[in-house]
């Protein structure tokens, strides 16, 4: 017997909403990989010594694939949970999520990580979050993502 139409939508919507989210946490993990790279070569440079755009593209591809272990599945967890909630309040009749409030959750989720990582380990996990420059580019790469979560719902995913 094959599934019921109901159902059939609701498997197709769920995969849908898991790609999307999917997309935004590399978007944003990719974002504050890269940004946090920036962030650190700019410091190298303000000491004296020449940082190449060579040496800054190498760098920034280094850390994007040497820091998935670590700052990937960081920000799955900080931005999974506000997104699910998100979407979950989006499906209620009665409710319509404004996009803004997928950009402003990854933007806090992501401000919100590296504070907590420091005040429970008592270390900098990410060296680039020291500074508040630096805290506020990890915020704009949560911002990213949620850009592309928010976009991806504009086009009726996960609707």
């Amino acid at each position: 017997m094959p599934p019921s139409p109901q159902l059939t939508f609701e498997r197709e919507r769920n995969v849908r909403v898991l790609i999307s989210l999917t997309f935004g946490i590399l978007l944003a993990y990719v974002a504050g990989s890269v940004l946090g790279t920036q962030v650190v070569l700019n410091n190298v440079d303000a000491m004296g010594l020449d940082v190449t755009l060579a040496m800054r593209w190498s760098s920034s591809l280094s850390d994007v694939t040497g820091l998935a272990s670590t700052l990937l599945p960081l920000m799955a967890i900080a931005l999974l949970p506000g997104w699910l909630i998100l979407y979950w309040l989006g499906r209620r009749p009665t409710r319509r999520v404004a996009p803004a409030w997928f950009i402003l959750t990854g933007a806090m989720g992501i401000a919100v990580l590296h504070p907590t990582l420091n005040w429970v380990f008592g270390v900098d996990v990410f060296a680039p979050a020291r500074t508040m420059s630096g805290l506020l580019g990890q915020a704009l790469a949560g911002g990213l993502g949620g850009v592309a979560v928010a976009l991806a719902r504009r086009g009726g995913v996960g609707d």
